[in-house]
Parts: structure tokens; C-alpha cells; sequence
């Protein structure tokens, strides 16, 4: 545990001087700026009666973070109220690596909070576990955006009834949206920064 702990912070200490690397040649690239800027425009209004979330949603200039609106136990410092101006593609690729540097900091500070002893705690018991009977959601801050659980149980071992709230496939539905009065090579650039995943969209 304390060589995986070792390797992580390593990873966390040097991660910073790759993003520069990658924002001053990626970011700062003219070919990117001029194929990115004003390209897949998505309204802050569009965004939220699609349902929208996460990083996406940010590069519209809405400021909506489940980590700051439910709170995570272990985040001590604020999150970035960093936000698009135009949401565009070239917004939507800024706020993934302002995610990346965030991403960075959040580590620091789980890793800085992380205790020595085991992993699990022996005194809980997984197998046969019987929630109560009723209904609970629960949700996360993906990268994507928001990742949530809707759960039924009957008082069973299993879920009664599940569904899963996948933030690509809600993200993808806006597609069409962004594509239109574009080209064709222009709806790749677009497809790319709505940032899906397929399994969570084909399932």
C-alpha cells in the first residue's frame, strides 16, 4: 500500500509539467485555435433543458459542480469556478485540461488525508447484505458529467430495479444541435470534444 501510495504522489508531483507541455502545444497551436474556435456553439439554455452536465456544461458558462453543490468528504479546498465564455469546441477543450489540473490538486489532497492500516475494514460484512426497502439515488462528478445510480430494493440481497444516468450518452444527445451549419470534417472536431464513451452510450 505505501509503494502505491509513493508511486501516486510521483505521478501527482509531475503530472503539472506535462499539461503545460500539452497546453502549450495543443492549446496555444494556431491549426487547433483556427479549427476549434466558434465551432459546435452549445447555448447555456440548450444545455440545461438537455440535461447537461459536468465539463460540458462549464464550457457554456453555467457554473454547476456536483463536488461543490453535494460536497465530497475528503475535497477540503474550493474547485474552480473557472467557466467558457462561448461554448464552443475550443471552450469545451480548455475546461477538460483546467479538469486535468483540478483532477491534480484533488488527488494531492485524498492522498495528503489517506491513513496507514488496511484497505477494507474488517468489521464490515458485504455478503448478505439487505438494504431497507425503498428508493435512493446517488450520483458523482465524472469526468464526463454527472454519473448517477437510481436503486429500488425490496429488502433483497439485489436491487429490486436499477438504472444507471451514463453523463455520454446524455451529452451525445445534443449532437445534431452542434453539427448543424457546419462541415463535414467539422462534425468530427465536434463528436470529439463531446467526449463520449461508446460502452456507456451502447449499453
Amino acid at each position: 500500500m505505501n509503494a502505491w501510495l509513493g508511486r501516486a504522489k510521483k505521478i501527482a508531483d509531475l503530472f503539472p509539467k506535462f499539461l503545460d507541455e500539452f497546453e502549450q502545444l495543443i492549446l496555444q497551436n494556431e491549426i487547433v485555435i483556427a479549427r476549434t474556435q466558434n465551432v459546435g456553439k452549445l447555448s447555456p439554455e440548450l444545455a440545461i433543458n438537455a440535461g447537461i452536465t459536468g465539463p460540458m456544461l462549464r464550457a457554456c458558462g453555467v457554473n454547476y459542480d456536483i463536488r461543490k453543490v453535494d460536497g465530497y468528504g475528503f475535497i477540503r479546498g474550493s474547485i474552480s469556478d473557472s467557466l467558457g465564455d462561448h461554448g464552443d469546441t475550443y471552450d469545451r477543450l480548455m475546461m477538460r485540461a483546467l479538469e486535468m489540473r483540478e483532477s491534480v490538486e484533488i488527488l494531492k489532497q485524498a492522498l495528503a488525508q489517506v491513513q496507514p492500516g488496511p484497505v477494507m475494514n474488517p468489521k464490515v460484512k458485504i455478503r448478505a447484505f439487505r438494504p431497507p426497502v425503498g428508493e435512493a439515488y446517488g450520483r458523482i462528478e465524472g469526468p464526463k458529467g454527472e454519473l448517477g445510480f437510481y436503486l429500488i430494493s425490496d429488502g433483497g440481497p439485489n436491487p429490486y430495479r436499477y438504472r444507471v444516468r451514463p453523463p455520454s450518452f446524455i451529452n451525445l444527445t445534443v449532437l445534431e444541435d452542434l453539427c448543424l451549419g457546419h462541415t463535414v470534417a467539422d462534425v468530427m472536431v465536434i463528436l470529439g470534444s463531446v467526449d463520449i464513451v461508446m460502452g456507456e452510450v451502447d449499453r
